[in-house]
């Protein structure tokens, strides 16, 4: 997922626009909709060419090579023309060099397409204020594009694991945000989320070894911490798993609204039972790391990423779920979840099976082509103290 960070950390400009006559919109609207089901269209490798095609055509721009910066755009029509080409960036690039080549009317055409996937973005794929109604993109392009659109500026990056979904959140600023923290919530089209799993499942093992310094450091340190908490006897296990799922959701919540310093406070509540460093439960520490990089604590928050790359690699060296002998070792029930959504897999069925003394969660999960397979996680000390608590 490095790339994806490294494409959305770029500097945004751009103007907000009015609503666009519904022709040109559905036109473009249809053109998304067809790369999005086109499976011999990579997405990924798309978006890396959008990205690189705009680039290279303002290159030749400020060289005073108009003409060349249009055949350059005329490029990406191997995908479609670039008259119904949807990419805001594209058509905002491409309005420019008309303008410069006094083409007018071709400019204007281009202009009214970027108006059109301006409020394609903002009114018609999500609204993205909240995890439940995320913007829904076709290429991570977009995700650039929706703030580009509004003249927004990006500060921040997150994977947030939301339902059976890795959401993308993104904290941004603007002319409007002054005094707030807004984020949005985006949703990659799941054909870009397969392929990079593929190529970097946070799940698969990686060959960490002592030479590795303070990655196999984390690992190890991970791997202890993990052991401690299921063997440590001095808390109520259920209880704070409770406090947990819900200490997390609110406080994600109030993230959302702008309220950092009261997001962390929620969070941190836990730690009436147990200090956060000592939780070794993936998503929760995930969003703590979240948290403290948006209050700007970066120090901290690199600790937290360490201490979380030595979770999920303790979690990744522990089996690969196939069978019971490599079941999946974890601490907490939603990390059977988090291991499922970032392999981008759905759940059909969950069921716990007992063999002599051992335990272990069976999930049946599909992936995005139909397959079915079940998975194994050992959850011995976890059923043995897990006490349930009622909802308050």
């Amino acid at each position: 997922m490095g790339w994806v960070i490294s494409l959305l950390c770029i500097s945004f400009c751009g103007n907000s626009f009015a609503d666009t006559p519904d022709s040109i919109a559905a036109q473009l609207q249809s053109q998304r909709q067809a790369f999005a089901q086109d499976e011999k269209i990579d997405l990924e490798a798309l978006s890396r060419e959008i990205q690189a095609t705009v680039k290279e055509s303002e290159a030749l721009d400020q060289a005073g090579n108009d003409t060349g910066a249009i055949s350059r755009l005329r490029v990406l029509e191997k995908y479609a023309p670039l008259p119904q080409f949807p990419s805001y960036d594209v058509q905002m690039e491409c309005a420019k060099l008309y303008a410069k080549l006094a083409k007018q009317d071709d400019a204007e055409a281009c202009r009214q397409r970027a108006v059109a996937l301006a409020d394609i973005l903002k009114e018609r794929t999500g609204s993205g204020a909240t995890p439940d109604d995320p913007v829904r993109v076709i290429t991570i392009n977009e995700v650039t594009e929706w703030l580009r659109s509004q003249s927004l500026r990006i500060t921040g990056l997150q994977t947030y694991p939301y339902h059976n979904e890795n959401l993308q959140v993104v904290s941004y600023t603007g002319p409007s945000t002054v005094g707030k923290s807004p984020v949005a919530y985006f949703l990659l089209n799941s054909r870009i989320v397969t392929s990079l799993n593929k190529k970097a499942g946070i799940y698969d093992p990686l060959p960490v070894s002592a030479k590795d310094g303070k990655y196999y450091a984390a690992l190890q340190q991970a791997h202890e911490a993990r052991v401690r908490f299921l063997n440590d006897k001095s808390f109520n296990y259920g209880e704070l798993a409770y406090l947990c799922t819900n200490s997390e959701r609110d406080a994600l919540q109030l993230a959302q609204q702008g309220d950092i310093n009261g997001a962390l406070a929620k969070i941190r509540e836990v730690e009436k039972i147990r200090p956060i460093q000592d939780i070794p439960i993936t998503d929760f520490i995930a969003a703590y790391s979240f948290l403290l990089g948006k209050s700007g604590d970066v120090e901290t928050q690199m600790k937290m990423r360490l201490y979380l790359f030595g979770i999920n690699q303790d979690i990744a060296h522990s089996g690969n779920g196939l069978s019971q002998d490599t079941a999946v070792h974890i601490v907490a029930t939603s990390e059977e979840y988090a291991w499922v959504r970032a392999k981008n897999l759905r759940v059909t069925r969950q069921q716990l099976v007992q063999n002599g003394e051992s335990r272990y969660d069976l999930l049946d999960a599909v992936d995005a082509s139909g397959h079915s397979q079940t998975f194994y996680f050992e959850v011995t000390q976890v059923f043995n103290r897990e006490i349930p608590v009622a909802a308050q």
